[in-house]
């Protein structure tokens, strides 16, 4: 008997308001009957039908139908279909009544098999489309179009990290930013989502645009609109926002005001700071703050109304008509955009003498005002307040690898499809302990460090690093702890260096063993604007492998308390221009191991306020250009060895005070021309001339033992 009933039923399910269907055909060999459909969509909202089955079968197992797609088709007056496809997410048995089961099953769209993966995933050099793209690839059931998205306001984003969120969230909150909205087009092997950027360009519903005001008209067949009301709610007026761009430092200013006539209320503007990189310029900001003004526009007034017109669905427009509020206005003021639809259809399957039943609720707005979901609207903002690391990378064979803003790329340590390479991250910013304009500290980190990274205004799109970490692979320049007194710089050769390549300065701190070491792997320059001032406590040793050259400009004091050593194992030349004083307070010895020559360009005096005794070893000459005088205070000895010569170009002039004695122990000759004096040591004078001529004042006396005059 139950049997017989439960055919007919199913021979009757043509005749019915709702009927189900599997497109591709997989459904269970049990009957399924839909008893009720209450149905949920709206713009940019994941459709919910929840359909109310009876079977035949009560032993119906749930995996058999999760992930199928199912079409309900619900008939209306004019015979045409309204399809509600979606995918099986839930399913459950409700209960059994003699030889019937009921069952219900949650069916939504096949982008809700986005919200199961969850991915951390970078984005670079891409548009939003681009990214939904590349995201829907990845579903094999993906089924969407765009629909009017100006391809210039959808600007390449360089760096978009997907973090720890689903792929839902992820395409949501791009979407949202860009003020995107989308909605479902139904048919019966399948559903689309249309993404759309202007609302204004959206389609009229099915049929007729016209959808008709009438109060007593509630019965299915009516296809009109029962109730009918307006909905006003208090916005703010208008919206602004400021932006930073380190390309261009200055805050970047943005706003927009309100074209929503909200009667007589007070200005309430909404402030924000868009972040690092909200905007680039203000024309970008302009259209930015426009937006979001749009976004609280769209919500500040709206219609909701009741009835049984099934043409009615999200993202569709229709006419009103007949309604007393809205006969006078323009025709642009009674043009709705259904936002939302409520739907509710019943068989009555099991009903006594009941028939089936269709009514909707729903909302909407003036079709003229643009509809913009709103940040956060199906999606949350990921926050990065905490530190990461990742290591630096760029092309094979580079060591350093930057910008000329120092900027470096990184590999994220979460990326599972960077190759560690230039085109694993974009440019990422480096912190630095002293910035400012052409001065402070710069120390590029370089390919195969690990790095610290955190996020300005914790948005994973808008990475910075802020420090670097020592790991297994780079370890720390000194043996540790061994040196862990030791703080300093050690830095490497590049390219090609190790260890031992590297400019370096070290300090030690161990007690008793403090220690300034610094090395230059090849040049150091040391430049003083002003003033040097050196303090060495106790020794200076200073070895030069090569050459030194010192240039002073001006003058040059050197000091040295006790002795002082210079030993120059080659030759040594020293220029002095004008003067030079030399004064030593005791002794002086100079040792030259072969020749000297001393040259003086004009006078040289020579005061030796002692003694001075002079010793040549073997002969001295002594060269005089021009006169020559020698002045003895006292007496004057002269003692030659052996012969003893002196020659006088023209005259010689002896001038004794007192006594003038020659005393020649063999021999004494003076000879001038053809005359001659001779005295012996053994008393022979002989004096030899042409003519002898003696003269005398006084009286002439010649004394001898014999006086031979002839």
């Amino acid at each position: 008997m139950l049997v017989q009933a439960f055919r007919s039923l199913i021979s009757e399910q043509h005749n019915r308001l709702l009927r189900l269907k599997f497109p591709h055909n997989d459904g269970p060999d049990a009957v399924l009957l839909p008893e009720q459909l209450d149905a949920t969509e709206g713009l940019c909202r994941d459709f919910s039908y929840t359909v109310t089955l009876i079977s035949d079968d009560a032993h119906l197992h749930a995996k058999s139908f999760i992930g199928r797609m199912v079409t309900l088709e619900l008939v209306r007056k004019d015979g045409s279909l309204r399809y509600f496809n979606g995918y099986v997410f839930e399913f459950s048995r409700r209960g059994t009544d003699g030889g019937y089961a009921t069952y219900e099953m949650q069916l939504g769209p096949w982008l809700s098999f986005l919200k199961l993966r969850k991915d951390n995933y970078l984005f670079q050099n891409q548009t939003v489309a681009e990214q939904t793209a590349e995201v829907f690839a990845d579903y094999p059931l993906r089924d969407y179009r765009t629909h009017f998205i100006k391809q210039e306001d959808d600007a390449t984003l360089t760096f978009a990290m997907q973090w720890d969120e689903s792929d839902y969230n992820y395409l949501h909150r791009r979407w949202e930013e860009r003020g995107w909205y989308y909605w479902y087009e139904h048919r019966a092997d399948g559903h689309t989502l249309v993404l759309s950027d202007d609302s204004s360009t959206s389609d009229p519903v099915d049929g007729s645009e016209r959808v008709r005001y009438h109060k007593e008209g509630g019965s299915r067949v009516s296809d009109a609109i029962s109730e009918w009301f307006a909905h006003r709610r208090l916005a703010s007026t208008a919206y602004s926002a400021s932006s930073f761009n380190f390309k261009n430092p200055q805050p970047q200013m943005a706003s927009a005001a309100t074209v929503n006539d909200q009667g007589m209320v007070p200005d309430l503007e909404v402030y924000e700071y868009a972040g690092a990189y909200g905007f680039k310029a203000r024309e970008s900001g302009e259209m930015q703050s426009r937006r979001r003004m749009e976004e609280i526009e769209a919500h500040a007034k709206v219609f909701q109304g009741e009835g049984d017109c099934s043409r009615l669905q999200p993202g569709r427009w229709f006419g009103l008509m007949d309604h007393f509020d809205h006969d006078v206005e323009e025709e642009s003021d009674h043009q709705f955009l259904v936002v939302e639809t409520h739907h509710q259809a019943r068989n009555n399957y099991l009903g006594k003498e009941s028939a089936s039943h269709y009514e909707n609720r729903f909302q909407c707005l003036r079709k003229k005002v643009p509809w913009r979901p709103g940040r956060g609207f199906n999606s949350q903002q990921p926050k990065l307040y905490g530190l990461m690391t990742a290591t630096v990378v760029g092309p094979s064979g580079e060591e350093i690898y930057c910008d000329e803003y120092g900027r470096v790329r990184l590999q994220f340590h979460f990326d599972r499809e960077g190759q560690s390479n230039e085109a694993s991250s974009c440019w990422v910013r480096v912190a630095s302990n002293w910035a400012g304009e052409r001065f402070g500290f710069m120390a590029v980190p370089r390919i195969g460090q690990e790095v610290l990274v955190q996020f300005l205004d914790g948005d994973p799109d808008k990475p910075i690093i802020t420090g670097r970490v020592y790991n297994q692979a780079n370890m720390p320049p000194w043996d540790l702890p061994a040196n862990k007194t030791q703080t300093g710089i050690l830095t490497r050769s590049s390219q090609g260096g190790g260890y031992d390549n590297a400019n370096a300065i070290r300090f030690e701190d161990k007690k008793g063993e403090e220690q300034l070491w610094i090395h230059a792997e090849k040049n150091q320059d040391i430049e003083v604007e002003n003033d040097e001032t050196h303090w060495v406590g106790q020794d200076r040793s200073k070895t030069i492998d090569r050459d030194e050259t010192s240039h002073i400009k001006r003058d040059r004091t050197e000091t040295v308390d006790r002795d002082e050593t210079i030993t120059v194992h080659n030759n040594r030349t020293e220029r002095v221009d004008q003067n030079e004083t030399i004064s030593i307070g005791a002794n002086r010895t100079e040792d030259v191991g072969d020749n000297e020559n001393v040259v003086i360009g004009g006078n040289q005096t020579e005061l030796i306020k002692q003694a001075k005794a002079e010793t040549v070893a073997l002969a001295k000459a002594l060269t005089i250009g021009g006169a020559y005088q020698v002045s003895v205070g006292a007496a004057m000895n002269t003692t030659v060895g052996l012969s003893q010569s002196e020659q006088v170009g023209i005259n010689k002039s002896v001038l004794v005070g007192k006594r003038f004695t020659i005393n020649a122990r063999d021999e004494l000759s003076i000879t001038v021309g053809k005359s001659s004096l001779v005295m012996k040591s053994d008393g022979t004078v002989r004096i030899n001339g042409v003519q002898f001529e003696f003269g005398a004042s006084g009286p002439v006396h010649i004394i001898g033992k014999d006086v031979d005059i002839n």
